[in-house]
């Protein structure tokens, strides 16, 4: 099976399966809807091949398809795993496998096994069985009182196993309704385990209700059954495969038929149920064969499942611990072995990330200390989304400052480019923030981030009751101390985090600044966008006059048919008049006044602002797209706060 996994986006959760052709776009009409504002009406569509590949085939979209972030030329044929980005919904493809399961007559060997990774249904699971008796044909038939019993039986376990809590607390049930089916069945064994020296006793029984803790189980027969992987049954009078050797254990029980049954999952032996008895009145059948392993296979299901839901609760309780007191990356990197955590650090190459909100000391003397909280945690709840999206990690919160991190412990290189990245988008996002909290009559905030790249020490350091998962060195301080020097609306960055992606930026360079502990001034550039492919990630502030209102307008992307997409007001109509610079700077430089192309519907991030895609006038980007132009404003003339 062929299918499409939406994880970003509206539609995000949702599985589309493939099984034909499929075209997706914007457009309702298409048989699979992106509703994306950068998706094109039809922009690509995914067909089968004849050999059962996906095959995607981009239909000349406005702004391209990309391949795990690479824009796709032509066609391709899908790999498992694939992830597919149509305007900024991503996509993963993914192959299931859903052969069916075969099932021939019992003889030798009559069950395969077919599982998938993850929690098992009844259908992805079947018992491997050997008949290693007489033939069936000559046994005695099962009158219709037995054969109602089990399948009453297999229904029981079914439906209990359906809303069980505890496997411990249903293992002894199974085996007590075990021997009413199996009337002549003297003993009744649950084992755990798939070696025979580790095999750990569940539920042990006895007709007589002898006590289980002086019962004792065939290593022989058990030894069989692990060998095999197959329902093996013993029967003193003959039929047994000539391989088995019964050892004296079967001797000294007085075991004189009995039938062993593995409970798997796929090649994966879980355990073994067995039942024997003393008694040569009757051997057990096929039909027993047939309603053991029913029984066998709801219960490996359900050991599976609890055995799967006992490691995602560990795991998460593992995060759930250890996320209290590192980045989250890191967690993930400890849970999936790759690093590990103990007091000392080492040596890495980064990207650190300092922001803070300009003027928040004069800001909080006026509110309640509630009314503080409440802002800063909302204000937090729209820039760490932004951090971790682009793969970076939390370090601490001070105050209504943030510090994070990329490229630690693991660096593929880009770290620079993805905290800047990340800057640009909260800068962005903050512009929805601030038009919610005018919408509620709430005080807005302005943000100034700094970035710096280059060698630190990471590691845990505290005592062993307490470590804390954190950065230090030179790298981490100069890049505080930039933040400490950007203004409103502005991603402050070193000269080592610009020289990384120097040929795909739009920055302004500023004015060298004395930095305490630096002998010689500190280069800081002024980053505006960063080109992707052939788009453009974008933060230039603006202001715009409506029906005598000024406004605030962002220029927020630029996209691949070299249109822009501006983020304002819905009471503001930026083609009314002339687009001003707001950067602090290059203030004061008009941009022109743009044409309008089209309005994208309202996204929940923008918090109620309005996306206008426009033409502007030619060259107005020109002097900055591209190129990292020098600023002839001053420190002086840059006020870091916004002057109302």
């Amino acid at each position: 099976m062929l299918e499409l996994v939406f994880i970003s986006g509206a539609r995000a959760g949702v599985t589309v399966e493939v099984s034909g052709l499929l075209v997706a776009g914007r457009s309702p009409d298409c048989s699979c809807e992106v509703p994306d504002p950068n998706a094109s009406r039809r922009h690509a569509e995914f067909d089968v091949t004849a050999d059962d590949q996906l095959q995607l085939t981009d239909l000349n979209s406005a702004n391209g398809t990309f391949i795990n972030e690479q824009q796709l030329k032509g066609s391709i044929c899908l790999q498992n795993g694939d992830i597919i980005r149509m305007g900024e919904t991503r996509m993963r493809f993914q192959e299931i496998d859903d052969n069916a399961i075969s099932r021939t007559s019992l003889n030798k060997t009559s069950f395969a096994f077919r599982a998938e990774d993850g929690p098992i249904s009844d259908d992805d699971l079947n018992l491997s069985m050997s008949l290693s008796m007489a033939e069936a044909s000559q046994l005695r038939p099962l009158d219709a009182d037995i054969l109602k019993q089990r399948l009453q039986t297999i229904m029981w376990v079914s439906e209990e196993l359906a809303s069980i809590k505890s496997l411990d607390a249903l293992y002894g049930p199974i085996i007590d309704t075990l021997f009413e089916i199996f009337p002549h069945a003297d003993r009744g064994f649950l084992l755990r385990g798939s070696k025979i020296d580790a095999l750990e006793a569940c539920a042990v029984r006895h007709r007589s209700g002898e006590k289980s803790d002086h019962l004792e189980v065939s290593q022989s027969l058990c030894r069989a059954a692990l060998e095999r992987k197959a329902i093996f049954v013993y029967d003193e009078d003959g039929g047994t495969d000539s391989d088995f050797d019964q050892g004296l254990s079967i001797i000294s029980l007085n075991i004189r038929k009995a039938m062993v049954v593995p409970l798997m999952v796929k090649e994966e032996v879980l355990g073994l149920l067995v039942i024997d008895t003393a008694n040569r009145s009757r051997s057990f059948t096929q039909d027993d064969m047939e309603v053991a392993a029913a029984v066998c296979r709801q219960i490996s299901v359900a050991m599976k499942n609890a055995m799967l839901l006992a490691e995602v609760e560990q795991e998460a309780q593992n995060r759930a611990n250890l996320s209290r007191f590192l980045p989250k990356p890191v967690v993930d990197q400890w849970v999936d072995g790759e690093i590990d955590i103990e007091l000392g650090g080492n040596s890495y190459t980064g990207t650190l990330l300092f922001s803070d909100v300009v003027g928040f000391t004069r800001m909080s003397e006026k509110l309640d200390p509630e009314a503080v909280i409440h802002l800063m945690n909302s204000y937090f709840d729209r820039m760490i989304p932004c951090i971790e999206s682009s793969g970076g990690a939390i370090d601490k919160f001070m105050g209504d400052a943030i510090m994070a991190f990329w490229g630690i412990p693991f660096n593929d290189g880009n770290c620079a480019l993805h905290g800047t990245e990340a800057a640009l988008h909260m800068q962005n996002a903050l512009a929805g923030f601030n038009a919610l909290q005018r919408a509620e009559n709430q005080p807005t905030v302005d943000m100034g981030i700094g970035l710096n790249t280059g060698g630190v020490v990471a590691g845990n350091i505290g005592a062993i009751d307490r470590l804390e998962y954190t950065v230090l060195g030179d790298t981490v301080n100069t890049a505080q101390r930039i933040e400490s020097r950007a203004c409103y609306n502005q991603v402050l960055v070193s000269e080592s985090t610009l020289a990384v992606y120097s040929d795909r930026v739009t920055a302004l360079s500023l004015p060298a600044v004395k930095m305490k502990n630096k002998a010689e001034p500190v280069n800081t550039y002024s980053v505006r966008g960063l080109c992707f492919g052939d788009e453009w990630l974008l933060h230039i502030p603006l202001t715009c006059v409506t029906d005598g209102v000024q406004h605030y307008v962002t220029i927020i992307r630029r996209l691949q048919d070299e249109r822009f997409i501006l983020l304002h007001p819905a009471e503001c109509k930026p083609e009314e008049s002339e687009l001003m610079s707001d950067m602090v700077e290059l203030p004061k430089v008009c941009f022109g006044r743009p044409e309008v192309s089209e309005r994208l519907p309202q996204q929940d991030i923008d918090g109620g602002l309005t996306r206008t895609v426009v033409f502007l006038p030619d060259g107005v980007l020109s002097d900055l797209l591209g190129t990292v132009v020098s600023s002839s404003v001053t420190w002086e003339d840059m006020p870091r706060a916004r002057v109302v």
